[in-house]
């Protein structure tokens, strides 16, 4: 944890406190949203592998060979590539939570925050009681594409942010209540 707090130290204001810090949980692979996203990226794949093999072996269409590829290339980043995108994303991720703001960082350079008084906060829980999801403001339609690795379908929309699958939640949920 001291990694994730001297990435974070240098985004503190002025008389601002750490209050917690933490990771999501990398081997957590399925968010809520794959219950709709799993069987229609299956749907997608398949049907777009099966075209471009009936074209490739019954047509001498060139034009009908190249349109099939950049939806075979989709259906692939449906079914595996996007879980292979969450997994790096989350090994970079550091979430904190200051006395005023929630602060995400992907990366050494790029960090995103939200205030956590007065805003929205939605916190989802697993089955388990062993990790939890908070996301800070409302953030609209979009924001069912957060943790699922299809995020730039929201074409660069506010999509609120959020702290995704925190192993062991009962130290981060008692430092939000403080906070709010």
């Amino acid at each position: 944890m001291s990694d994730a707090r001297k990435r974070l130290g240098p985004v503190l204001r002025r008389g601002e406190q750490l209050r917690w810090v933490g990771h999501p949980d990398p081997t957590v692979r399925f968010a809520p949203a794959d219950v709709f996203l799993v069987p229609f990226s299956l749907l997608w794949g398949g049907f777009a592998i099966f075209w471009e093999w009936q074209v490739l072996t019954n047509s001498e269409s060139l034009l009908f060979a190249l349109w099939g590829i950049p939806f075979v290339l989709v259906g692939l980043y449906f079914i595996v590539g996007r879980f292979i995108y969450k997994k790096r994303r989350k090994l970079r991720t550091v979430y904190g939570l200051t006395d005023s703001r929630a602060i995400v960082s992907t990366s050494e350079r790029s960090f995103d925050d939200t205030p956590v008084k007065d805003v929205a906060v939605r916190v989802n829980r697993s089955r388990d009681n062993r990790h939890a999801t908070v996301v800070f403001g409302g953030g609209g339609r979009q924001a069912v594409y957060l943790n699922t690795g299809m995020d730039f379908f929201a074409f660069g929309q506010a999509q609120g942010i959020g702290f995704f699958d925190v192993a062991d939640p009962e130290a981060l949920l008692r430092e939000l209540d403080r906070v709010r």
